[in-house]
């Protein structure tokens, strides 16, 4: 059954992607390009405030109840960057210290190893989300995407998920 085709790109039958086989996501705005056991890659696509059609990938790296340490790499004011740390903070709280200002965030991932990286989770493009995180991406409400990611709002895919106020999710299900 056909609930929504939003400009052609995402349809959605009974929360499954029709455009893959077996798509491990749920989420029905992710369309996945390239999936394995441990890892998928995909892409989201939507308007931007000015209107322009645009898409960015999303990765599913991080698990969502998991506490990492966290770097935030806002600009200020006057036009230097600054780097900022976070530690022990989930990804579901990390939304929390995104503003206008955040050009990048990274989390340290360890390894079975002992050995750990600092792995980009969301990157910026023009303003506008690059890749991001299934993880964060999910937890990101309505009144954050305003106050932080001002090019980013996107009433008619808010729609698609059940945005109804400031408090939803804006790329999650909202029933």
């Amino acid at each position: 059954m056909l609930i929504f085709n939003y400009n052609k790109l995402i349809t959605i039958t009974h929360n499954i992607m029709t455009n893959t086989v077996d798509n491990p996501v749920t989420n029905p705005i992710i369309n996945i390009n390239n999936a394995s056991e441990d890892h998928w890659y995909g892409t989201v696509c939507q308007s931007d405030s000015g209107g322009k059609y645009f898409q960015f990938s999303v990765t599913n790296h991080l698990d969502p109840k998991k506490k990492y340490n966290w770097r935030t790499v806002g600009k200020c004011q006057a036009g230097f960057l600054t780097i900022f740390e976070r530690d022990e903070v989930t990804p579901e709280e990390m939304s929390y210290y995104f503003s206008k200002d955040t050009k990048n965030v990274q989390v340290y991932k360890e390894f079975e190893n002992g050995k750990g990286l600092w792995v980009n989770v969301m990157c910026f493009k023009g303003g506008r989300f690059y890749s991001v995180d299934k993880s964060i991406l999910e937890n990101l409400n309505i009144s954050t995407m305003h106050s932080a990611f001002p090019k980013m709002v996107d009433y008619n895919l808010w729609e698609v998920v059940g945005a109804k106020n400031h408090s939803h999710m804006a790329y999650k299900s909202n029933k």
